[in-house]
């Protein structure tokens, strides 16, 4: 093959390469297969101190153990509109049963005004029951234990918070 022939080949590889490129990232995204816990959902804590509080949890989780992706995002502000946290992260770990599930992430981004902790790096967890007809419930870890200690994988608190405000789907 002479110098021309290989520019030539060159150049048609380099062309499907990009175009093929260009059709991969514009397709969705494949996900694993297993469990899946997605929606928005929240309502007003009733904690000491918080109570009132609208709280809202989002989550886009897909997998198994050993093989989960997907994000989560949390917000909690004061009962006066005000923001008192604000932070979001990468799922590592969901398990389901039925309709419950158990999904933990680390936090990767974090806005917590007038609170003194850097929670960036640390492993949350959550749970989700999904109530067919009624209100879903959540769970989350920080709930009753701080922030001090990250939770296992895949480990979570019982689903105790009932939502008034969207939902989840668990399957």
């Amino acid at each position: 093959m002479n110098i021309k022939s290989k520019i030539a080949a060159a150049a048609a590889l380099a062309i499907a390469a990009t175009t093929l490129g260009a059709a991969q990232a514009t397709a969705a995204p494949e996900r694993p297969s297993g469990s899946v816990v997605v929606g928005s959902a929240g309502g007003l804590l009733t904690f000491p101190g918080y109570d009132k509080d609208p709280v809202r949890f989002d989550f886009a989780a897909f997998g198994e153990p050993g093989r989960s992706s997907g994000r989560f995002h949390v917000n909690h502000l004061t009962k006066d509109g005000k923001l008192f946290a604000d932070f979001d992260g990468k799922v590592d770990c969901v398990s389901r049963d039925g309709d419950i599930a158990i999904l933990t992430g680390v936090i990767e981004r974090a806005d917590l005004p007038g609170v003194p902790l850097d929670l960036v790096g640390r492993r949350v967890g959550f749970s989700v029951r999904d109530v067919p007809g009624g209100h879903d419930r959540i769970g989350w870890s920080w709930a009753y234990g701080g922030f001090e200690h990250d939770v296992l994988p895949c480990t979570g608190t019982v689903p105790f918070f009932p939502t008034s405000t969207g939902g989840y789907v668990v399957r």
